[in-house]
């Protein structure tokens, strides 16, 4: 649309793009820099492609959140102008009581990182709280101060939800993103153990009740994570989780991507080694956490063989684990009735075992 340009300008692209804890959207012309769509505490839906359309008329209109209220759809009728709400589909959550959502940042190996804290309601920060970790896939995504289901969920429990940006992450600028290459599973991992440092200097962490969790990259970072840092964990769960860089490429549909972003095939040269030193499964044995372990039976994107070989090493290390196949052919579940069990499967186990006695060694 030509979003009320001035006579004579050339048309403006609408861009948008995950920046820091937000969704930032930028009106960019072909010369000049870009301005700033500025859409207050909005959170634009999207990651890998955002909810976002322009009219004729210049009108701007996007699906968001913020942090206590559910999608809806929004309209600016220019660039300029205040969101209006166009729907009230989610006024059910109004009158609930819903965790507080901060960014909270940090700095570890010469970065600026930052993620996003979740506490639950009636939060006293004198007092001492379960931390989950839900990590966030990708990694080229970001954790953000949307409405966050799984967030709330779990703050409901009386658990603070901790959703950190390592490196990899999309909401930090170009080096920040880049810094994963040829750094899949250490750094990335210091990332986030730096993070939970951060807030166990606030005193309200109970550091003998911190669970990991994720899906996709965020289950590889969770199998990463509780075998280098087996110590650390109360509870785990691994979604969908990259557990072998070498089962990756050869059987996942991103192998090609995969050869360019781990430099070169496993099978040429001494990539072999890199791959195995990257891969998590290869510290899987020292692994102590209770780990749930999920995968879609049919996910071309992560086959489910790489969950099955997290379950299996744990299994035979005695450590108590389960595995769950979901039915279809997705990467993420797609219908609402897998969509709920696997968040209640989640929240389940991690509350069963964050409620446990503490097992003595």
């Amino acid at each position: 649309g030509p979003l009320n340009r001035p006579e004579g300008c050339a048309v403006p692209l609408l861009v948008a793009a995950n920046d820091r804890a937000t969704t930032g959207l930028w009106l960019q012309p072909l010369d000049g820099p870009a301005k700033r769509v500025e859409t207050g505490e909005l959170v634009v839906n999207g990651a890998f492609g955002y909810d976002v359309q322009v009219a004729r008329t210049g009108a701007i209109v996007f699906g968001a959140s913020t942090a206590t209220s559910p999608s809806e759809l929004y309209v600016m009728d220019s660039p300029g102008a205040k969101p209006r709400r166009l729907t009230h589909f989610n006024d059910w959550v109004d009158g609930y009581a819903l965790g507080r959502t901060e960014r909270v940042t940090w700095t570890n190996d010469g970065y600026e990182e930052d993620g996003v804290l979740v506490t639950p309601p009636g939060f006293d920060p004198t007092k001492q709280y379960p931390l989950v970790l839900v990590i966030h896939g990708g990694p080229t995504a970001s954790s953000k101060t949307n409405f966050s289901t799984m967030a709330q969920l779990m703050g409901a429990e009386g658990w603070c939800v901790f959703m950190p940006n390592y490196r990899g992450s999309d909401n930090l600028g170009n080096a920040y993103q880049s810094a994963i290459h040829d750094d899949w599973g250490p750094g990335p991992g210091r990332d986030v153990m730096a993070g939970i440092a951060a807030l166990e200097k606030r005193g309200f962490v109970d550091r003998t009740r911190i669970a990991a969790t994720g899906w996709s990259y965020g289950g590889y970072m969770t199998s990463w994570l509780i075998g280098n840092y087996p110590d650390a964990w109360r509870v785990a769960v691994a979604g969908a989780p990259v557990t072998s860089w070498m089962d990756q490429y050869n059987l996942s549909d991103g192998n090609e991507s995969l050869r360019h972003d781990m430099g070169g095939s496993p099978w040429v040269g001494d990539r072999a080694e890199f791959y195995r030193q990257q891969s998590p499964i290869t510290y899987a044995t020292k692994a102590k956490a209770p780990t749930l372990v999920m995968a879609h039976m049919e996910d071309f994107r992560v086959p489910p063989a790489q969950a099955m070989g997290l379950y299996r090493a744990l299994k035979d290390n005695g450590v108590e684990t389960q595995f769950i196949g979901f039915p279809g052919r997705t990467h993420n579940p797609g219908d609402p009735v897998n969509q709920r069990e696997r968040t209640k499967l989640w929240i389940e186990w991690v509350r069963r075992h964050m409620d446990s006695p503490v097992k003595l060694p």
